[in-house]
């Protein structure tokens, strides 16, 4: 297999992955890698004309990784030590105050280093938000916060999710498109 794709100004190095998955998937990295995961059986030509086919969307996708990366602000053990502690006092408050609106209740709050999401709520209650929610905007939070409190109503994204959504935070999709095309600034 391939060890680097070139295209236009970009080479990315290929993390090469084989195991007992049905699909195969192409993902750009943090670090602005290729990792391609592929069945055990699927031969390399498929898997080359698969990555050939999809060469523009990597080339966007890898701008744009790298575009974030350039942006990202790196932060001290204490600073970020310090950020945490404002994010569980500011994000359990938010949490406690639109629980209430929303009549429902959480176990615990959690407060990680995710890098692929900004929040998630377990089937228990357990509710983990990144740390790095409290550098983005108030209104942003407020969304987050929402949206995971509206999954203890309805674990999915169904219609009648954003529906209870949307009873809080009216302009979410306004706030869900600038957390799409933004959030990426602030892993």
């Amino acid at each position: 297999m391939i060890e680097h794709l070139v295209i236009e100004d970009i080479d990315l190095p290929i993390e090469f992955v084989r195991s007992s998955r049905k699909t195969l998937a192409l993902t750009i990295t943090e670090d602005i890698n290729l990792s391609i995961k592929a069945p055990l059986r699927m031969s390399e030509r498929e898997i080359v004309r698969f990555v050939n086919q999809r060469r523009f969307w990597l080339y966007k996708q890898a701008k744009r990784m790298q575009e974030m990366s350039s942006k990202r602000v790196e932060y001290s053990e204490y600073e970020e030590v310090k950020l945490r502690e404002k994010a569980r006092r500011m994000l359990t408050a938010k949490t406690d105050f639109f629980k209430m609106k929303l009549n429902v209740d959480y176990k615990r709050i959690r407060i990680g280093d995710q890098r692929t999401r900004w929040a998630s709520c377990s089937s228990k209650g357990t509710i983990s938000y990144s740390w790095r929610l409290i550098l983005m905007p108030e209104e942003i939070q407020d969304y987050v916060v929402v949206h995971e409190l509206c999954h203890l109503h309805e674990m999915n994204h169904s219609k009648k999710f954003w529906e209870w959504v949307e009873s809080i935070i009216p302009d979410y999709e306004k706030r869900r498109k600038w957390l799409k095309e933004h959030g990426g600034e602030y892993m």
